[in-house]
């Protein structure tokens, strides 16, 4: 790959007008754009030292009133500040925050080109927004990479998900559960990430680079559109950066690869005259990104620790006897009687399946000096549910208590998890 080199005092090369006009758009939607994925890195780099979630809605505050506004008086999506997220995720937030950046990058652009319309071109402020943007790749790339290297983003699949009737399922704990159930593929896609996150650091692999994220994040948009994951926009915008870092190569990969033309990758890099300047700016571009990159490495394998050990406390109790006291009924409804019960779910929560299979979620708090289990999930202690509870023996569990208005005992055996067969199978190189 061969280099122009472009000193602070070179003249720019001459643009044609459709490349200035979309290079007046891209230059704001990309920069304004790009606060998300710093969004992403404070996310999950609280996430890696703290068990609770970051609020982004703190980041976005400001933007709220304005985008009610907008949405109210001009895209009408039905965008509700008092009643939704408020942060762009695959929302009406989002939709509005996208829909403000679009034409806001439009108007910008036609001012721009009224105002500017003498300059021949645009290469120092390309040559610039390319580094960044291509920086802002490598954090944000990193981090979802070392998430799956280090298997943390997707884990095994809990109590939850083993016991749940797979019908029941969504699609997004259906991709969620595939991944996770094998570590080793998912170890292998954050391989792929990082391979093509540390491509970008270089220029002489850079095109290669943007080519292996490109098809790296087709992907990840697919499996997000596909399996209804949440972050749908944001990986699209992921890949919006790539497309636009590739772009100029394009004609020079379609000779190589089609017409068996080997052409150079030529590109343009602006210096400094100075060295101080080319130094620190050669800092710079090593010392953050290396830093962020221990601090997310350290933060998401403490992050796999914690993961790890709630995942050990979870437990199944399959219900062996269920009886209502207050009724002579030869059977009690469905709806009431239980059929399993998990405990420690998401670290403090419990959850109750009835015979037909219906879910009860509960924060569960345990007081062994009282021997009670306090379910709860509103503030109103009075809906609040209190069992005693007895352990006849290890894999045992005895409550009595009220539930939905009757008066119950449920006795229930602990079920390992690791003794079912999906938990149990290995991988196998050669079948039988």
């Amino acid at each position: 790959m061969s280099n122009i080199n472009i000193t602070a005092s070179s003249g720019e090369t001459f643009w044609k007008p459709w490349q200035k006009i979309a290079f007046r758009f891209f230059f704001p939607f990309l920069v304004l754009s790009s606060y998300l994925c710093w969004d992403a890195t404070i996310y999950i780099v609280h996430g890696a030292f703290f068990r609770n979630q970051f609020d982004l809605g703190v980041l976005y505050k400001p933007l709220a009133a304005m985008l009610y506004w907008l949405d109210k008086h001009i895209y009408h999506t039905g965008f509700n500040p008092q009643t939704q997220q408020g942060f762009p995720g695959d929302n009406h937030f989002g939709v509005v925050f996208y829909f403000t950046l679009f034409y806001l990058s439009i108007i910008v652009a036609i001012v721009w080109s009224i105002l500017d319309k003498k300059r021949s071109g645009y290469d120092r402020p390309y040559y610039w927004l390319c580094l960044y943007l291509r920086y802002a790749l490598i954090i944000v790339m990193f981090s979802y990479g070392i998430d799956k290297l280090i298997p943390t983003q997707m884990m095994p699949p809990g109590v939850l998900a083993m016991t749940t009737p797979y019908g029941y399922l969504n699609r997004y704990f259906v991709l969620w559960d595939f991944m996770g159930m094998s570590p080793g593929y998912q170890i292998f896609t954050g391989a792929c990430e990082l391979v093509a996150t540390f491509l970008l650091f270089s220029r002489r692999t850079a095109v290669f680079g943007y080519v292996l994220m490109a098809g790296i994040l087709a992907n990840v948009v697919a499996l997000n559109i596909f399996y209804n994951v949440t972050v749908k926009l944001f990986s699209s915008q992921l890949l919006l950066y790539t497309l636009f870092l590739l772009a100029p190569y394009a004609k020079n990969i379609f000779q190589f690869f089609f017409m068996g033309n080997a052409t150079p990758f030529l590109q343009k890099r602006f210096i400094f005259r100075t060295k101080l300047k080319r130094y620190l700016i050669g800092g710079i571009l090593i010392f953050i990104p290396l830093v962020l990159m221990v601090i997310i490495t350290v933060g998401t394998y403490h992050r796999y620790l914690r993961k790890t050990a709630d995942a050990s406390r979870e437990k199944i109790y399959n219900v062996t006897a269920f009886a209502a006291k207050d009724t002579l009924q030869p059977f009690v409804d469905d709806s009431v009687r239980w059929k399993r019960m998990l405990l420690n779910v998401y670290n403090n929560h419990a959850v109750i399946f009835t015979k037909d299979d219906q879910l009860d979620w509960y924060e569960c708090d345990v007081d062994s000096a009282k021997k009670t289990f306090t379910l709860h999930n509103n503030p109103d202690k009075k809906s609040w549910k209190i069992f005693n509870y007895l352990n006849p023996s290890k894999d045992q569990l005895q409550l009595t208590g009220k539930w939905k208005g009757r008066a119950i005992q449920v006795s229930m055996k602990a079920w390992p998890v690791d003794s079912m067969p999906l938990n149990q199978e290995k991988v196998k190189l050669v079948g039988d």
